[in-house]
């Protein structure tokens, strides 16, 4: 596993607490996306397969962790549907089913604790979050159950109440740098400012916007915003987005609603251009000028409202844009 960078307190009392075995069965880890939830716990678990196996035992195990194949450790994310070939909305009830039952089953490597992932409890629907319960309210000894949550919010309260809540804050400028280096070919550092601005600190999402291009798309969609016709410029940038696989869409999308936050912000007075890292993002404080308030909120409502079903339903996206840009 990589450096952990960035949550090195929290990671050494989790340990430590494991070691004395004072570890909590079920524990909530929330923060923004793609700041290193997943990371985290992966990065735990390598540390406890180290404690739990000998030397060259150890990379066997870590093999089939990584893989989802070993036998103490359950993964549980959204499904691909049989039928569409696309991710299903939610966890379902039927993989909390499967769930149960590897949790009262007879650990296969009785050495090892068994650990359960969810990664992440945001799409948890009301039934599996429900039928979870019981096992958060009866932990089995030594097992434990750790949700990702992006949005604490999301999850009912009942699951919030028995678990305990480790909250991962963003990164700072300098560890945001050095898990960009680490990961992507980049040395411009107003380009890191501007990442570190339109990511809100999150590494997960620069490096998506990153690896995916959308960064080259900011002068035109910020020109195609503060257009009050469907111009050229609108037009273009559908055309450019229509192509785009899901995945670089919901990173576009991801970009246009921090651009729109950004740009709340600066109405609300709430955002001084000098807070701005990149000289870039300062285009944005231009750019509200030329925008009302309600047509700022209205396209994000617009995006909100309207994106998952744009996915489920395999929508137009040169539509679903112009649509969004006429608002």
């Amino acid at each position: 596993m990589n450096n952990l960078i960035g949550f090195d307190k929290s990671f050494n009392k989790l340990l430590e607490n494991y070691k004395s075995m004072n570890l909590h069965s079920s524990i909530i880890f929330y923060g923004p996306k793609g700041i290193g939830k997943r990371k985290f716990i992966n990065n735990f678990i390598n540390e406890i397969i180290k404690i739990n196996f000998e030397l060259n035992d150890f990379a066997h195990h870590n093999n089939l962790f990584l893989k989802n194949t070993h036998p103490n450790i359950m993964m549980l994310e959204r499904e691909i549907d049989s039928k569409t070939k696309k991710l299903k909305k939610n966890i379902n009830i039927d993989q909390i089913r499967i769930l149960k039952k590897f949790i009262n089953e007879s650990a296969s490597l009785k050495k090892m604790s068994k650990f359960i992932i969810f990664d992440s409890a945001d799409d948890l629907n009301i039934n599996s979050a429900n039928s979870l319960l019981k096992n958060l309210e009866e932990p089995n000894k030594n097992t434990f159950i750790f949700l990702i949550c992006h949005n604490l919010s999301s999850l009912i309260p009942t699951i919030r109440s028995r678990c305990l809540k480790i909250k991962m804050n963003k990164h700072n400028l300098n560890d945001f740098k050095k898990i960009l280096l680490d990961n992507i070919d980049i040395d411009n550092d107003d380009d890191i400012n501007f990442l570190y601005d339109i990511s809100h600190g999150s590494p997960g999402i620069a490096i998506s916007l990153y690896e995916g291009d959308i960064l080259d798309t900011f002068d035109i969609t910020v020109t195609s915003l503060i257009s009050n016709e469907i111009n050229k410029d609108k037009v273009n940038l559908s055309n450019l987005l229509a192509d785009l696989e899901n995945d670089r869409f919901q990173n576009y999308l991801s970009f246009l609603k921090s651009i729109l936050i950004i740009l709340n912000k600066i109405k609300d007075n709430n955002y001084d251009s000098n807070y701005f890292l990149s000289k870039k993002l300062n285009i944005l404080n231009n750019a509200s000028n030329h925008l009302t308030k309600k047509n700022i909120i209205d396209r994000f409502d617009f995006l909100i409202n309207n994106e998952k079903d744009l996915f489920t339903y395999n929508l137009d996206k040169k539509l679903f844009m112009l649509k969004f840009l006429a608002n």
